[in-house]
Formats: structure tokens, sequence, C-alpha cells
């Protein structure tokens, strides 16, 4: 009876319908959205929430931030245009979890005074994604500067 009851049991656990993994096509939903939401067009912070979570930590410019320092860091850049490049992308994923890894590629313009400046910076970046309520979110973002060029546009 014992043997009857344990077979039951291996049967009706591995019936059960298992977890998705997060795909691949949400983690790049998460990060293109993260980029669009701090965008000088977005004229809101709270769309940043829909990216990250509550205790959401970034680590840029060789320092560790929250969610208000990081826009506020962002927010002392005049950038009058963006435009960000991602390459060379590693993505792994499990039912409650993402990681991505990947090359960035920005190039902004800045308005300083009367001067415009195109600034390219390269860096490699990861971020630590988890679901929230439901929807996934980045917890942990990393930032490092590989390069940077800048030239004054005439």
């Amino acid at each position: 009876m014992k043997k009857l009851m344990f077979i039951l049991i291996v049967i009706a656990v591995s019936c059960a319908p298992q977890p998705e993994k997060i795909s691949e096509s949400e983690v790049m939903k998460t990060i293109e959205g993260f980029f669009e939401a701090f965008e000088k067009e977005n004229n809101t912070t709270e769309l940043l929430d829909d990216y990250i979570t509550k205790d959401f930590i970034i680590y840029e410019a060789q320092r560790e931030m929250n969610k208000e320092e990081f826009l506020e860091f962002v927010a002392s850049f005049p950038i009058i245009e963006s435009d960000w490049k991602m390459s060379d992308l590693k993505i792994s994923t499990d039912i409650n979890s993402a990681h991505i890894s990947l090359f960035n590629t920005g190039n902004f313009i800045m308005q300083f005074d009367t001067t415009k400046v195109h600034h390219k910076y390269e860096w490699f970046e990861s971020a630590y994604m988890v679901k929230e309520d439901g929807k996934l979110k980045i917890k942990f973002y990393f930032s490092d500067n590989v390069s940077m060029e800048t030239d004054t546009i005439k």
C-alpha cells in the first residue's frame, strides 16, 4: 500500500504544471524599458518604478546609488540627445530571476552654454532581475566605463 501511495504521489507531482522560465524577450523588454524610463523625453521619474525593485541599487561612476541618487546623477548632465546600442548580450534565466551582461555604447549630445559636445561612452554592464508583484524588475545594475570620447560640435 505504501508503494502504491508513493507511486501516486510521484505521478501527481510529475504531472503538475511546472512554472516557466523567464524568457529572454522579457529580460530585454525590462532592460530597454529601464533605459527609456530615464530618457529626457519621459518627464516622469515614476516610469522607472515599472522596471526597478523597491530596493534597487546601481553601481555607476564608481559609486553605489539608490533610485533617487541615480536620477540626481543622470539629471546633472545637460543631455539634449541620447542613443544607446547594446551588444554582446549574455542572458541566463530561471523561474524567478534573470541575469544579463552586455556591452553598451551610448552617444550623447550635451549643451554647455552655447557649445554642444558629443560624448561617446562604452560600458560593460550587468543586471540582476527578480520577479516583483508578478513583473520582472531590476534589483541590481552594475556599470563599468570602458572608454570615453569627446568632440565639440560646431
